[in-house]
């Protein structure tokens, strides 16, 4: 079974969106784009506890009333094998012919103005021009037999979850559970009668007798006696922690650890239901109370483990996407109006068993307006010391500079267009030397090529690998990479991070390094001196560098 498309009509933040789905999917975005809402779009389909309070007029998108509400949810289940597919298509049953491959399941809410509130019908079938209404037992559909709905807030309350489910999560089936339930009763009878055997009481009804006899004597006494009585066997008991090699119980205080046994008690629950039934987990900011290390943990489990298979979570934390694979990725943004796009991310092979690696820095990327992607280290340093002095809050608007480090610029400038993130690269015009002929391949202008995808610029082997050699050609082909700058966003050093500065601020980099061969100097050993250098440079070095030819992917980005 696999989640296909969703469509959202006139609900909520929502005026018309279709967007692509997954089995697991990632909604991010700034706040109050609607996030929580896709959730609910999504828990008035399937889940029974939201949908049985009905629709308000605040549900509609702009309160505009006279047009419904509308969500359709398109699930694949051409595979009959998957165990899946045929409990959906048990309870479908007429609703889907066997030649149907897709499950249309559709929530039509119309407002009445009599009654103040849109009571939800819900459909579905093989055939989105021909659904069937769903039948209703009190307020459960014929979906609630089929699905179970575990919604996860950010601030879910332990204790409340494990009261409401202590009587599925503990059950004394066992025989020797009647011995012991038959020696609580007995415990309790003997409580009973040691607590109206002490003397205050027996004092109490000495005196209570007489005053009642005044009124009525009727040759009886009063007598005071406990009912202490077990209302609800599992009514007062609560999770404590207990330490290895420590007798002593603590109290689950605090909000972290609350959540992680939260946690633990919604996969059990799941565990029961799983054999008859679908469960669908909404999970909305699991990183909140949470140190980083915890949310790391928590993204191993979320992709990783089995029992997760259709999962939606909404979240701020780049840190919960540590081990993100075979996700969909969910932007929700506003321009104007709220928006939104998807895009399917796999971790390629070649980075497979250093997954972190990648989607640290990726996931960091996508909840960022602006991306500003670099060869390394260095330009990261340096571009952040400029951007600080000529933009000081440029990481509050949403610009990220992403270091590729060698992973390659198109697996993060891919992910990132589909995404309609706006993206720079700064790439160097590097040369290699082609084996046997002594000849140099142009390999920046290559890589350009490739990311644009077409030929703009010339291929042709040069003879010369040097400094002035890659001024020439670049100089040469200006007015091309110009144009790639303007129409790709892609910017080409004239050689690299150290030769371009070097070109205008030679005699302001010798001083402040104290050096005459400042390039030699700083690529020697590139992340000491570089730090070096920042720390020395003035807001109007800084200046320079923003406002000069060479590092106009700054002002790309910035502007």
């Amino acid at each position: 079974m696999k989640f296909e498309k969703v469509v959202i009509k006139n609900f909520r933040n929502f005026d018309n969106v279709e967007l692509d789905l997954s089995n697991k999917n990632i909604f991010f975005g700034l706040n109050d784009v609607g996030k929580t809402n896709f959730l609910y779009a999504l828990r008035y389909v399937f889940d029974k506890d939201i949908r049985k309070q009905n629709l308000l007029d605040s549900d509609f998108h702009n309160k505009q009333l006279d047009k419904p509400i509308e969500i359709v949810v398109t699930i694949d289940i051409s595979d009959v094998a998957d165990s899946d597919c045929q409990k959906l298509r048990a309870q479908l049953k007429g609703a889907l012919l066997s030649k149907h491959n897709k499950v249309y399941i559709k929530l039509f809410a119309e407002y009445s103005k009599t009654e103040m509130l849109a009571l939800p019908i819900l459909s579905w079938g093989g055939d989105i021009n021909h659904l069937y209404e769903m039948k209703q037992r009190g307020y459960l559909y014929e979906i609630d037999y089929v699905f179970n709905v575990i919604y996860i807030d950010s601030y879910v309350d332990l204790y409340s979850l494990f009261k409401k489910n202590v009587s599925q999560l503990v059950r004394n089936e066992k025989d020797e559970d009647k011995d012991i339930l038959a020696k609580i009763q007995n415990t309790v009878d003997d409580l009973n009668g040691h607590i109206a055997s002490l003397s205050g009481i027996k004092e109490f009804e000495d005196k209570l007798t007489p005053e009642y006899q005044k009124f009525h004597d009727e040759g009886i006494s009063v007598s005071i006696k406990s009912e202490i009585a077990v209302k609800g066997l599992y009514s007062n008991i609560i999770p404590y922690i207990k330490q290895d090699n420590d007798d002593n119980l603590y109290p689950t205080a605090g909000e972290g650890r609350k959540k992680l046994l939260a946690y633990s008690i919604y996969d059990i629950l799941s565990d029961e239901n799983a054999e008859k039934k679908i469960n669908l987990f909404l999970i909305e900011e699991p990183e909140n109370h949470l140190h980083k290390s915890m949310q790391i943990a928590l993204s191993q489990i979320l992709f990783t483990d089995s029992k997760y298979t259709y999962l939606f979570v909404t979240t701020h934390s780049p840190f919960v996407l540590y081990e993100m694979d075979n996700v969909n990725l969910v932007r929700i943004y506003s321009e104007r109006k709220i928006n939104s796009i998807s895009t399917f991310y796999k971790v390629p092979d070649a980075y497979e068993k250093n997954r972190k690696m990648l989607n640290r820095c990726l996931s960091e990327a996508i909840f960022a307006n602006k991306v500003l992607l670099v060869e390394g280290p260095s330009e990261y340093m340096l571009f952040s010391k400029v951007l600080s002095v000529v933009h000081p809050f440029y990481e509050v608007d949403g610009i990220y500079i992403l270091p590729v480090d060698g992973v390659g610029f198109e697996t993060y400038f891919s992910i990132l267009d589909e995404l309609e993130i706006f993206n720079v690269v700064k790439t160097d015009n590097d040369l290699r030397a082609v084996t046997g002929k002594g000849t140099y391949s142009v390999l920046g202008f290559s890589r350009c090529n490739n990311y644009i995808g077409e030929k703009r610029l010339p291929t042709k082997q040069i003879q010369e690998n040097s400094v002035s050699a890659k001024r020439s050609l670049y100089n040469s082909n200006i007015n091309t990479l110009d144009k790639i700058r303007s129409d790709f966003h892609i910017f080409l050093s004239k050689v690299d991070l150290e030769n371009d500065l070097d070109e205008f601020l030679h005699d302001r980099l010798s001083a402040l390094l104290d050096n005459d061969n400042p390039v030699k100097y700083l690529q020697d050993a590139k992340h000491y001196h570089m730090v070096e250098l920042i720390e020395k440079l003035s807001d109007t070095d800084c200046r320079t560098i923003y406002n000069h030819y060479n590092f106009a992917c700054l002002k790309e980005v910035a502007e």
